[in-house]
């Protein structure tokens, strides 16, 4: 799944908060199912970060995210194994200034949000300079196309 290394890979995940907690306890579960090892290697999800520049640019968000106290919810710590491999994680609310939030990571690392206000979140969602791709997920199919014609920025959206 290219680790997280690709210009549409999910950046940022707004979940509405009614269904916050238990979206986050689902998206963890299936985390800890991901298996990372070689590209080739049968049942692999994530294979390593293209080099060793990237590498360090992912464990760069992982310092971060310990400095900040931040709370993780799957991931956090990379094996100490041969290869850049980075650990699939889930970051549960940072703070919207956090480099997590604002920057590009390119790498298996999401920070998952919560929102209460459409009008709030859709401001959040395009304060960025990232914007290259979006989705809308939703069981009203109209909150749906109202949110998703309001953005201008690449996050996914859960109501």
């Amino acid at each position: 799944m290219s680790s997280g290394q690709i210009c549409l890979a999910i950046k940022r995940i707004y979940v509405h908060e009614d269904i916050y907690d238990e979206f986050l306890k689902a998206m963890v579960e299936f985390t800890k199912t991901l298996k990372v090892a070689d590209g080739m290697e049968e049942g692999t999800f994530l294979g390593p970060v293209q080099n060793s520049m990237q590498y360090e640019k992912v464990k760069g968000f992982f310092s971060d995210i310990e400095k900040a106290g931040q709370k993780v919810a799957v991931g956090g710590v990379n094996e100490d194994k041969p290869g850049y491999f980075i650990t699939p994680t889930l970051i549960d609310r940072p703070k919207e200034d956090s480099k997590l939030v604002t920057e590009e990571p390119f790498g298996p690392i999401v920070p998952v949000l919560s929102w209460k206000d459409e009008q709030e979140v859709i401001d959040r969602a395009n304060a960025t300079r990232m914007g290259l791709g979006a989705s809308v997920w939703a069981s009203d199919i109209d909150t749906a196309n109202r949110i998703a014609s309001s953005l201008e920025a690449g996050s996914v959206w859960v109501k």
